[in-house]
């Protein structure tokens, strides 16, 4: 018994550190893609169909082979088996439906615009810079919470005092980062350097945007408890595409939508919204380049590459949220944050300084407090 446990303790450790190094590495790629060639709608398109078609093709594996199927949590695959092991779903493919797409259509206009502005300021910023400022998420959850009366927020001394360790931190982080970066000549006459306030206020752009997703997601919807695992309840809604779940309906049954579901039609959704942005803003620079240097203008290999990293990133995030409780959760996404920011400072290859270890203590710090004393109020609710 206690071998099985040692075994799925350290099956769990190995999934985490492949999730922080996936993460870290898909954020340098992109980095190395913004910079070279900046076009962040264009990036956001191909990431959204290259999601769509890696979906397609798991979708494809875990219809046809029962053994691939069960590797991953219930609730990650459409229904194609029941407990016996006997097809139960002939269609590769869940079917679209206007519940479905009235689901995902406020999800994945979410997505376009959080891409946008994230890829934007990737451009502009250190990847440490925007992922820092990602970390004061949970600030501006409870300051929409408490504006728009979305649910009672009860936080105590403990918790504000993480939320002022959290801004400390990030604004250590933001500073010493601004001080020691590098300028980065473009094709342009006018280098990165310049831009470092625009990349800001879009790293926080981008910030609020997933954030109204995320209270979108929890006033509209909630999760599925049931079908797919008690572990689930209340997961933290940073992960890439939460599986939700709708209300009570008339018929009071709940339609549930499996991972790859989501993950297939919201980036499918979110291409088509995005679409006529790209055609006008950036497709006419990209043809023009293509017909001067050809299509190897475009750094294929790196966008496949930071495509597969991406959906990657994804599928180990929707099986650890299957195997680990919500508190476990939100401490390995708490340091999946942190390893995103030591690596960027790794691959910049800028000078490390005191202060900046000092505000990466008072991320960690101010997120870990957070969640325990988030974890802590709704242990009390429940009691």
């Amino acid at each position: 018994m206690a071998s099985k446990n040692t075994n799925s303790s350290l099956h769990i450790v190995l999934l985490c550190l492949c999730w922080y190094l996936i993460s870290s590495l898909g954020s340098q790629v992109t980095k190395k893609i913004l910079t070279i060639y900046p076009k962040p709608l264009f990036l956001g398109e191909f990431q959204f169909i290259y999601t769509a078609l890696l979906a397609s093709i798991c979708c494809l594996i875990g219809q046809r082979f029962h053994g691939f199927y069960q590797c991953f949590p219930n609730g990650t695959f459409p229904r194609y088996y029941n407990n016996m092991g006997e097809r139960r779903q002939i269609d590769c493919i869940t079917r679209p439906s206007k519940l479905l797409l009235f689901t995902i259509v406020p999800l994945s206009f979410c997505q376009f615009v959080g891409k946008y502005f994230g890829h934007t300021a990737t451009s502009l910023v250190p990847v440490s810079t925007v992922a820092s400022i990602k970390t004061l998420s949970p600030i501006f959850i409870v300051l929409t919470q408490r504006t728009l009366n979305l649910g009672k927020v009860q936080l105590g001394k403990t918790a504000y005092f993480s939320l002022l360790c959290l801004i400390v931190g990030v604004w250590i982080i933001v500073r010493k980062d601004y001080e020691q970066k590098k300028p980065i000549s473009t094709k342009g006459p006018i280098e990165l350097g310049a831009y470092s306030s625009y990349g800001i206020i879009c790293a926080i752009c981008s910030m609020l945007i997933f954030v109204a997703q995320n209270i979108y997601g929890k006033s509209v919807f909630t999760y599925q408890k049931k079908v797919i695992s008690q572990k689930m309840d209340n997961a933290k809604a940073e992960s890439p595409l939460p599986s939700y779940v709708t209300r009570k309906s008339t018929s009071c049954e709940r339609k549930n939508y499996d991972k790859l579901t989501l993950l297939l039609y919201i980036p499918l959704v979110g291409f088509c919204l995005s679409f006529g942005w790209f055609m006008t803003l950036e497709f006419p620079d990209i043809w023009n380049e293509c017909k001067v240097a050809g299509f190897s203008a475009i750094p294929w290999k790196l966008f496949f590459v930071n495509g597969t990293f991406h959906f990657l990133q994804a599928m180990i995030t929707f099986h650890l949220l299957g195997e680990i409780s919500t508190l476990s959760y939100s401490i390995a996404n708490l340091m999946k944050r942190i390893a995103i920011i030591a690596v960027s400072w790794a691959f910049s290859g800028m000078q490390v300084t005191t202060w900046q270890i000092l505000g990466l203590l008072l991320n960690v710090f101010g997120l870990f407090l957070y969640e325990r004393s988030k974890s802590g109020t709704i242990q009390e609710k429940k009691i």
